[in-house]
């Protein structure tokens, strides 16, 4: 990362931006793909492709919760105390969310209208509709992956409130992340619908907590190698995954069969691996970071567009019947990730060139949460 006033980066980095996260990020994303992906074309074609081997792909949604905190604790730790930083705090936040989630919210509002039945029983009256272009709460989404940002959004704001000031606003975070922690406990997901009020009923919400611990261990000497960490948070979440397979299969994937402390083991797995990884890169170099840095950054428009893309590649395949649904999965997987990777170098990178123009002249630009 970048330094000020002396105070050297603790990791080597290529850009401003880590390497090894920015593939987490990705790989993190194509998980969720695959996951939603396997549901999407069980609605089509009435099967389960590759025995739901991909029904643990949901663990990139506690990669990506840890990681935001990691990197907003890791990119802002100077800014906590320092309230004038606030509105190129909140700029940075703004721009690396909004823009994006508008344009392709905006693109499926319009095939909502040319297309009723697309819109299933989604509320499109004016307040909801403000509601969802805004990420406040509320339970019809035009996006249904949506419902992570809303979770990003409070963390935002409760962030910027140490931003203004200092270490002891922490405590609005930390009592935010334990009540989110024992609502969930009384209110499993999957058991009860929250609405808009899921945002304060998320064991989930534990993750910004944890990437933050992270990122301030990471200042710190490591009491053991960064491959160590990487093997431990890796395997965890391997072993994880594994074991939601082996008791899940052949279960409905509104079922947590892990429980709630599923959340926990995948959220603390992915922050040891979190950590190791950028622990790392004090000695590790990726190869071919370019790549990685398109990949990575293509993350967000994988994660918010892979089930519009996927429900209409599946409808236009409806006509080749001889097409297997292992087939039909790979097309769908490889579209939707093709046009997320296109999206972010004609429109995305573009769009946050423009942006950060507009930006104050020293402000730096930096690397994106998720």
């Amino acid at each position: 990362m970048n330094s000020t006033s002396g105070d050297k980066p603790t990791v080597s980095s290529s850009g401003g931006k880590l390497l090894t996260l920015e593939a987490g990020r990705f790989f993190a994303a194509v998980a969720v793909l695959l996951y939603h992906l396997t549901t999407i074309v069980a609605n089509f074609r009435g099967v389960l492709v590759l025995g739901d081997v991909f029904r643990p792909g949901h663990v990139g949604v506690p990669f990506f919760f840890v990681l935001s905190g990691f990197i907003i604790f890791h990119v802002h730790r100077r800014d906590i105390g320092q309230p004038r930083t606030l509105g190129r705090f909140a700029f940075r936040r703004f721009v690396r969310i909004y823009p994006m989630f508008w344009l392709i919210s905006l693109a499926m509002l319009g095939a909502f209208l040319i297309v009723p039945s697309f819109a299933g029983q989604r509320s499109l009256g004016i307040g909801g509709l403000l509601s969802d272009f805004l990420l406040l709460p509320h339970g019809d989404a035009i996006l249904a992956i949506s419902w992570t940002l809303r979770h990003e959004i409070v963390f935002y704001g409760l962030f910027s409130l140490a931003i203004c000031f200092g270490p002891r606003a922490f405590w609005a975070l930390a009592l935010w992340i334990a009540v989110s922690f024992w609502l969930s406990l009384l209110f499993p997901a999957g058991e009860q619908d929250l609405g808009g009020w899921s945002v304060m009923a998320a064991s989930l919400n534990l993750g910004f907590a944890f990437g933050m611990i992270a990122a301030a261990l990471l200042q710190r000497p490591s009491i053991a190698p960064a491959w160590l960490w990487v093997a431990l948070g890796g395997g965890s979440l391997a072993l994880l995954c594994v074991l939601e397979w082996s008791l899940g299969h052949h279960v409905d994937h509104s079922v947590q069969v892990l429980g709630p402390l599923g959340d926990i083991g995948y959220l603390l797995a992915s922050a040891i691996l979190i950590y190791g990884l950028a622990k790392g890169e004090e000695n590790w170099r990726l190869p071919y970071p370019k790549l990685w840095k398109i990949l990575g950054g293509s993350s967000y428009l994988i994660y918010l567009i892979h089930q519009p893309v996927a429900s209409v590649a599946m409808r236009l395949l409806r006509r080749f019947d001889a097409l297997p649904p292992e087939g039909a999965f790979a097309i769908c997987a490889a579209l939707a990730i093709g046009v997320a990777v296109l999206l972010h170098l004609t429109v995305e990178r573009w769009l946050l060139r423009k942006l950060n123009s507009a930006a104050v002249p020293t402000a730096k630009t930096f690397p994106a949460a998720i």
